[in-house]
C-alpha cells in the first residue's frame, strides 16, 4: 500500500511519536501528587519535541505525494498527523500546495517573508510564524466550502480531521483537568513546536532571495544531518520546481539543478547559517548586499493581500 518504500521511515517516525507521546500521558505525569514525573518527562519529552517537528515536515510531505495508495488509509494517517501537527493537516492544501506554490515568495503569497517585517532579522523571523499563521487561516474556510461542490471526499476529509483533531484536544484536557499542566506540557507544547519550525524554516528558505527568477527563488540548506533526519526538507528550490517529486528523491533532483543557482543560496549547515547571519553579523555590524526580491520593491507585500478567492489550483 505505500507509493515509495522510503515512507518506511515515515511510520516509524509516527509510531515513535505516538509511542513516546503515551508513555509521557501514562507515565510522565503523577496525577496523584500533582507533579511531573522527571525521570520519564526529562529523557522522553525533548524526544517528543523533535519528533513533532518532524511531523511537520511529514504533515508536508504527505499533502504532496500521500504515503499510501489506498486513500482510506491516508485519511486514517492524517489523523495521527494532524494531532501531532497541532491543526487538522488538509490546512496544507490551499495555504502551501495552492498559495505558497502558485506565488512562491511574491505579493498574493500568505506566508510571503516579508510578513510581518521588511527589515530581515531575529525577530522578524521569531514574529513570522505567529503572524503568517493568523493570516493563512483565511484562506481555509473558503477553500472548504468550494471543496462541497468540487471534490466532496476532500470536504469529508477536511470536517473529519477537524472533528477528530478538536474531539481529541478536548477528550484529553478533560482527562487532564484539574491538572492541566500536565495537558500545556505534553500536548500544546509539543504542538507549538511542529507549528513554529516549519513556518520559522520557510522564512529561513526564501528571506533574501529573488522570487522573480526560476533558480534563485530559494535557499537549500544540504547537510546530510539535518535532511536525514527530516526527510530532505532542506532542498527547498527542486520542491518549487517539481513539488510532486517524493521527498527520498529530492536530493538526486538538486544535484541536478545545483550548478544553476547562485552558490550563497546552497547552505551546507542550516545552524551555521542562522548563527552567521542572525547573531553574528549583527553583532559585527555586516549587513547583508541582499534582499527579497521583488517583495521588498512593493507596497502590496506588507500592506495587503491577494483576496481569499486568488487561491490557484495547479
Amino acid at each position: 500500500m505505500l507509493r515509495y518504500r522510503a515512507d518506511i521511515r515515515t511510520l516509524v517516525y509516527l509510531a515513535a511519536m505516538c509511542g513516546v507521546f503515551g508513555t509521557l500521558w501514562m507515565y510522565g505525569y503523577d496525577s496523584t501528587a500533582g507533579r511531573f514525573n522527571w525521570s520519564v518527562t526529562a529523557p522522553l519529552f525533548p524526544a517528543l519535541l523533535l519528533l513533532s517537528v518532524a511531523d511537520a515536515v511529514i504533515a508536508h510531505n504527505h499533502n504532496h505525494v500521500s504515503i499510501f495508495t489506498n486513500r482510506w488509509a491516508n485519511l486514517g494517517v492524517g489523523y495521527v498527523i494532524s494531532f501531532f501537527y497541532g491543526f487538522p493537516a488538509f490546512g496544507w492544501i490551499p495555504t502551501h500546495n495552492m498559495n505558497h506554490h502558485h506565488y512562491n515568495n511574491r505579493p498574493g503569497d500568505y506566508s510571503i517573508t516579508t510578513r510581518p517585517l521588511r527589515k530581515v532579522s531575529v525577530f522578524a523571523e521569531a514574529l513570522y510564524p505567529s503572524v503568517v499563521s493568523m493570516t493563512q487561516t483565511r484562506l481555509m474556510w473558503p477553500f472548504v466550502r468550494r471543496s462541497w461542490t468540487t471534490n466532496r471526499f476532500l470536504f469529508w476529509r477536511a470536517v473529519s480531521e477537524c472533528v477528530f483533531f478538536y474531539g481529541a484536544m478536548i477528550a484529553l484536557f478533560a482527562h487532564a483537568w484539574p491538572h492541566w499542566e500536565k495537558w500545556v506540557v505534553f500536548v500544546i507544547l509539543p504542538q507549538q513546536a511542529s507549528l513554529f519550525f516549519i513556518q520559522s524554516f520557510n522564512y529561513m528558505q526564501h528571506f533574501e532571495t529573488n522570487a522573480d527568477t526560476r533558480w534563485d527563488h530559494s535557499r537549500n540548506f544540504t547537510g546530510g544531518l539535518l535532511n536525514a533526519l527530516l526527510f530532505n526538507n532542506g532542498f527547498h528550490t527542486v520542491h518549487h520546481e517539481k513539488p510532486g517529486v517524493h521527498w527520498s528523491l529530492n536530493r538526486v533532483e538538486h544535484e541536478k539543478i545545483a550548478p544553476l543557482m547562485e552558490p550563497r543560496l546552497n547552505q551546507p549547515n542550516a545552524f551555521a547559517f542562522w548563527f552567521a547571519r542572525f547573531v553574528r553579523d549583527p553583532l559585527m555590524g555586516i549587513r547583508s548586499p541582499h534582499r527579497t526580491l521583488p517583495a521588498d520593491l512593493t507596497f502590496e507585500t506588507v500592506h495587503g493581500t491577494a483576496p481569499a478567492s486568488a487561491i490557484h489550483e495547479e
